[in-house]
């Protein structure tokens, strides 16, 4: 090859690789299309109304936020809180699917999801929620904790039962499954059974008595 030709070839190269090796310039504000300043508007809106707990003010910016960034879960996390704030439980829990959906962590969303769908009294997809969030972390006591809640207030006792029992394989010291536990052996009439549980959970837990103490009274020998 001709120094002749080198040099073109070069010339070539730096050419095509120009873009990356030169730093990219910052487009400003006014420049930018119309759709990309009604964004960072949004953006602007969401963040001041947020941060100063004006939930009302925040609602649309942010709602508008998820429908133009579908792929940016901050947006969805910030939109579950503000409807929860709202008491909007149903959009809270819709807006924790969004989360869960595109978040590259959507356990993330858990137990919120979960937790939400309770709120507003739609115990079956609270269940599923539950089990999503388990599947997601198949050894998390507080995601069995949280589903056998759910199964035991669905009148699914044995299921309960079941995800507890593995719960408490997991965290022996786990005060709250103890709780649950208790109370479903009592249900279930096991009532010597559910008396040593409510006593465990007091051990662990001692500061607690109130939540536990009318299920003492109700076991007391007599």
């Amino acid at each position: 090859m001709t120094p002749v030709l080198r040099l073109v070839c070069a010339a070539a190269l730096l050419a095509t690789y120009q873009h990356y090796l030169l730093p990219p310039t910052a487009p400003s504000v006014a420049a930018a299309p119309l759709t990309d300043r009604a964004i960072m508007r949004d953006i602007d809106a969401s963040e001041v109304a947020y941060s100063a707990h004006r939930y009302a003010d925040a609602l649309e910016p942010t709602r508008r936020l998820t429908e133009k960034l579908p792929s940016q879960a901050m947006y969805f996390d910030r939109l579950a809180n503000i409807y929860q704030q709202l008491g909007q439980r149903s959009e809270e829990a819709r807006s924790w699917e969004g989360v869960f959906a595109v978040s590259p962590t959507p356990a993330d969303a858990c137990p919120m999801l979960g937790q939400a769908y309770e709120a507003a009294h739609e115990r079956s997809r609270a269940i599923d929620a539950f089990e999503r969030c388990l599947a997601m972390e198949p050894t998390n006591p507080d995601a069995m904790l949280f589903l056998g809640r759910a199964y035991q207030g669905a009148g699914r006792g044995e299921d309960a039962r079941s995800v507890l029992e593995k719960a408490l394989a997991l965290a022996p010291d786990y005060s709250d499954v103890y709780l649950l536990l208790g109370i479903r052996n009592y249900v279930d009439g096991r009532i010597d059974v559910a008396r040593q549980q409510f006593e465990r959970f007091l051990e662990l837990s001692p500061e607690r008595r109130y939540e536990v103490q009318a299920w003492l009274d109700r076991t007391e020998p007599r």
